[in-house]
Parts: structure tokens; C-alpha cells; sequence
């Protein structure tokens, strides 16, 4: 009986990765199929019904995979990546992609993960990436002074931040409530332990976890945070401090250990995205010691 699960299984995921494989295929088809008008002179009565009909692609997947291409038919470098991997792969830079920048997103696109690469796009769109080598900014975002926060409270809470806020700011107000969180916090730190071992003791996971409930620390992420991020290298410190050890989510773990993320010894408030990683850094170089080990021989 387990042979046979594991054998419908292995035939399962084998025609699903062929079916992934055929519908990038079907894809990338799609403006020369629009352009000769194809669909007409087959019988069909819109791209959209032969598209569903022969691919089972949907209206919204036929306008995407055509706004896509549309973007980037004079971008080659792009053009190139998405025949290898899919138009899913460059999806996130076609809104920015520019005849300089294609070549440097395409590198991009090509070395990381899907949900990797969107998460790096987001920070190139909404904080602008620096280049380490020549300390400037490549894309300027203006800073914003305040933020709105829409947040919903029962009516007890309600009417207690109320009273509270009478003669206050709402600012001033969470500032002191985050400056008593962080407080006690600091009760709560763990002591900083020494050792020759990696994995990270429960009561530091926790402690670390906690600083953020359980989110991302990046800046301006809200994804659930499910790695712990050495901030100095374990490998080069031995040893776990709570103060260097941050909650990420895989995206920017992944980038920090590209050597893609900026300031990473300061308080994360400070962390930028960079352009790539900066040249005789240590810990850039350790990083790129263990992703070699990771990929395939």
C-alpha cells in the first residue's frame, strides 16, 4: 500500500510540473496569438474563449500575461527570464522596469525566489534601493511624516483610549504605551549565551518572537515573521543576543543573507535595501559561503 501512494503521488507531481511547465508555454504564446488574430481564424470568438477553452486560462490571466509581455517585448534581459522561468518571475518588476534598469531586475528575477524577488520589488518601489559601492540613492521616495492606522477596539477599550487621548495626542498616547511594552520587555530579556552550539534556546525564540508579536521586523512588513536572523553572524560571534537576533519572514531572511538588506548593525528602523552587497564584508562573505552549499551540486 505505501508503494502504491507513493507512486500516485510521484505520477501526480509529475504531471503538475509538466502542467506548469506547458501553461508558461501557453503564456508567452499569447501576443503573437492576439496579434495574428489566431483565435479568429480558428472559430473562436474571443482570445479569451480560446484561451479558456483550449488552456483553461482565465480573462483576468490573458489581459495579465498580455500587459506583461506588452512591458517588457523590448526588454531582453527581462524577455529572456520569464522564457526560462515564467512571466510570474518578472510579474513584480514590470511597473518599474526601465531600458537601464532591466538588466540589473532581470539578475534580480533570475537568483531569487518568486516571493523573495516581490518582497525586494516592494522595498525598491516604496523606500528606493542604495548602492553601498557608491553610497547613493537610486530612487528617491519621499519620507512621510505620519501615517494613518485604522484599527478596531471593543467599546470598553474604546472609550478608555478616549479619555485617554482627551488631553493628548494619539501619538504621544501609543508612544507611551510602546515605551511601557519595551520596558518590560527588557525585564523579560534573556541573558546573551556563549556557545558552540546553533540552535537558538526556547527561551530567546520566544523572547525574540515577542518583540514583534510573531511579525516580520523589516520595516513596513506585516508578514508573519518564521526565521530568526543573526544580525552578527553565529558563525562569526558564537554566541545568541537577544539585541541581535530578528524575526523575519522568509523573503527578507532570504535578502539578508544575500547581503541585500543595509545598516543591519543599527535598529532596524534603519535597514534599507541595497543595490547589492557590499564588497570585503565579512558577513557578505560567510553568506555567500553557505548559499553555495545550499544549491544543488
Amino acid at each position: 500500500m505505501e508503494k502504491f501512494e507513493k507512486e500516485l503521488h510521484e505520477e501526480f507531481s509529475f504531471y503538475g510540473q509538466n502542467a506548469r511547465k506547458w501553461m508558461r508555454k501557453c503564456e508567452l504564446l499569447l501576443p503573437r496569438i492576439e496579434k495574428y488574430r489566431i483565435w479568429k481564424k480558428k472559430g473562436f470568438s474571443s482570445i479569451y474563449v480560446y484561451a479558456y477553452k483550449l488552456a483553461g486560462m482565465s480573462q483576468r490571466k490573458v489581459d495579465e500575461c498580455l500587459w506583461v509581455m506588452r512591458k517588457i517585448e523590448d526588454k531582453p534581459d527581462l524577455m529572456k527570464v520569464a522564457k526560462e522561468k515564467g512571466l510570474n518571475s518578472i510579474r513584480p518588476a514590470v511597473s518599474i522596469v526601465t531600458d537601464e534598469n532591466q538588466k540589473f531586475l532581470a539578475e534580480k528575477a533570475n537568483t531569487m525566489s518568486n516571493s523573495t524577488f516581490r518582497a525586494y520589488i516592494k522595498e525598491f518601489k516604496e523606500e528606493g534601493v542604495t548602492d553601498v559601492e557608491n553610497d547613493q540613492k537610486l530612487w528617491d521616495v519621499p519620507d512621510l511624516e505620519k501615517k494613518t492606522i485604522m484599527m478596531q477596539v471593543d467599546m470598553a477599550v474604546a472609550e478608555k483610549l478616549e479619555k485617554l487621548s482627551a488631553n493628548s495626542d494619539w501619538n504621544e498616547l501609543m508612544k507611551e504605551y510602546l515605551e511601557l511594552r519595551e520596558e518590560k520587555l527588557k525585564e523579560e530579556k534573556p541573558e546573551t549565551k556563549n556557545t558552540n552550539s546553533r540552535p537558538i534556546s526556547m527561551k530567546i525564540k520566544k523572547y525574540a518572537y515577542k518583540t514583534t508579536n510573531g511579525t516580520c521586523i523589516y520595516p513596513g512588513c506585516h508578514r508573519k515573521a518564521e526565521e530568526l536572523h543573526h544580525t552578527d553572524r553565529f558563525a562569526l560571534s558564537k554566541e545568541h543576543n537577544p539585541d541581535k537576533i530578528m524575526p523575519l519572514c522568509k523573503a527578507h531572511h532570504n535578502l539578508a543573507h544575500m547581503g541585500l538588506i543595509e545598516n543591519e548593525e543599527l535598529s532596524p528602523e534603519y535597514w534599507k535595501i541595497c543595490k547589492k552587497p557590499e564588497k570585503f564584508n565579512i558577513k557578505n562573505m560567510i553568506d555567500q559561503l553557505v548559499q553555495a552549499k545550499k544549491k544543488p551540486t
